[in-house]
């Protein structure tokens, strides 16, 4: 950050900081000290003029709600949603929406904000603490005054240093998850669009030309079986605004991917769903469409046609034209082969026993490896093997090993139950990826003493009671060969 900038800054918090507490402060006012308070380096931003740092905020997608007049008083759930919001923590209050409060007026808040309550209350550093409100209730119409905006500032620039959520959530009796992030993003983002569900290519040409029109760069695509328009990336989230108005009005569904523009970026925000499945209550069986794994479907499609309480995507898989493909290594499903073990590579294998075995197999053209176990799933590489890391890559390549990316996995911790785990990636403004040491030390602080990798990239994915828990890296669920679910007794 240059020195103006910093100067600038400074400027802005202590004006906020030592103003009086009789009057409220406008919406301008806050975005100004919210921006301080993130301490996000917008200097180098073609897109925001010196003085307008709330113009910074919108036009980047820092915050994406409309604001409305800048020069009346900002409220509470203004304030609550536009720090959930800057700090990139969009998706998880979405998750949170049906989580309680412990605040008595919580029904008079959007689903949005209640999310937003929740993590500005759990996180940590909070930004909300409920005891500095005696009555129990948020009032968030409420003006705020200027010393709870100094609170909230104050809280906000630390979080900004040094920020956690962790929140556990039992939806179903013998599942427990855990949702975690860490970390919050710090560059300038810009945003790609896309339109899908156009249903010809006439249809993509019309709407492509329409929009080129009005200014809008886009591209065509196809995305399972239809058609998809695409937008340049786009360095002002009005843009994206207008954009998705205009898709959807007329009826296509939407997407927006941000990326980090900024390359000194050194804070890595990082999203991780855990998964606990309790042995008594659940059995994990691998699953796929109703034809069979060589039939691509997305997990919620396979989710749909089995009859399990939670899915995770599974193994590696080859395509082929028209929607199908084929397991790569090994898979068994209650004691019928599908595909052979790949050579060196990790393998988990269990039964109705209680047994489980995680090792790396050797190709074999026998049917009757590892005979005890009714069920094989193959991807690799191993993680965790006893408690300890496996440290072999399996001639997996340098870029899947070393370079952060989406990533899911499965284990046993230490009181027999399964475990499925995804970590979120690329995306810069929710989560960055792991690296597969990274993933493994991640599991072992979480008490796994054994586990294996699993697909990652845009196959990384979970749904947990029928809704999906993660953000899938495309942006939209991708074809899969098989899932592992778990099946209720």
């Amino acid at each position: 950050m240059s020195k103006n900038f910093r100067r600038f800054f400074l400027l802005v918090l202590i004006v906020l900081l030592t103003a009086g507490t009789s009057s409220g402060t406008t919406k301008y006012e806050f975005l100004t000290g919210l921006l301080a308070a993130r301490g996000i380096d917008w200097s180098e931003s073609p897109e925001a003029p010196y003085n307008d740092a709330p113009g910074f905020l919108l036009r980047t997608g820092y915050v994406s709600d409309t604001v409305g007049k800048m020069d009346t008083p900002v409220t509470r759930r203004e304030a609550l949603r536009w720090c959930i919001e800057s700090l990139g923590m969009t998706f998880e209050a979405g998750l949170l929406t049906d989580y309680p409060t412990g605040f008595k007026d919580e029904k008079n808040l959007s689903a949005f904000e209640r999310g937003c309550l929740v993590i500005a209350t759990n996180m940590n550093p909070a930004i909300f603490i409920k005891s500095d409100f005696k009555a129990g209730n948020f009032s968030g119409a409420s003006a705020l005054t200027q010393k709870e905006v100094r609170t909230i500032l104050q809280r906000l620039g630390s979080a900004s240093r040094n920020f956690s959520l962790d929140v556990v959530r039992n939806p179903v009796r013998g599942l427990k998850v855990h949702i975690h992030r860490e970390g919050v993003p710090s560059g300038i983002p810009s945003w790609r669009f896309y339109a899908d569900g156009i249903k010809s290519k006439a249809a993509a040409d019309y709407f492509k030309a329409s929009l080129k029109s009005e200014g809008y760069d886009v591209s065509i695509a196809g995305v399972n079986g239809s058609y998809s328009v695409r937008s340049q990336k786009l360095e002002d989230y009005n843009d994206v605004r207008r954009l998705e108005a205009v898709a959807k009005a007329r009826g296509l569904t939407t997407r927006i991917i941000p990326s980090m523009s900024n390359p000194k970026t050194r804070i890595v925000p990082r999203f991780w769903i855990m998964l606990a499945i309790d042995p008594s209550y659940f059995r994990i069986l691998p699953v796929a469409s109703r034809s069979g794994p060589t039939d691509l479907r997305t997990l919620s499609a396979i989710y749909s046609s089995n009859r399990v309480q939670a899915a995770i995507n599974a193994g590696f898989f080859g395509t082929m034209k028209g929607g199908k493909g084929y397991p790569i290594g090994a898979l068994r499903v209650n004691g019928r082969n599908y595909s052979m073990p790949y050579d060196m590579r990790g393998c988990m294998a269990w039964n109705d026993n209680d047994e489980a075995l995680f090792a790396v197999a050797e190709a074999t053209e026998d049917a009757g490896y590892w005979p005890e176990m009714s069920n094989v799933i193959q991807a690799g590489p191993m993680l965790i093997d006893d408690g300890r890391p496996a440290g072999y890559d399996e001639s997996f390549s340098g870029g899947l090993v070393s370079a952060r990316h989406p990533r899911s996995a499965v284990g046993l911790n230490a009181e027999g139950s399964w475990v499925f785990m995804v970590v979120d990636g690329r995306n810069g403004m929710h989560s960055s990826g792991a690296t597969i040491s990274e993933l493994t030390e991640i599991l072992r602080a979480q008490g796994l003493v054994y586990a294996l990798n699993l697909d990652g990239g845009g196959s990384t994915e979970i749904i947990i009671d029928g809704k999906i828990w993660n953000i899938p890296s495309d942006g939209y669920e991708r074809r899969i060969s098989y899932a592992l679910g778990a099946v209720p007794y």
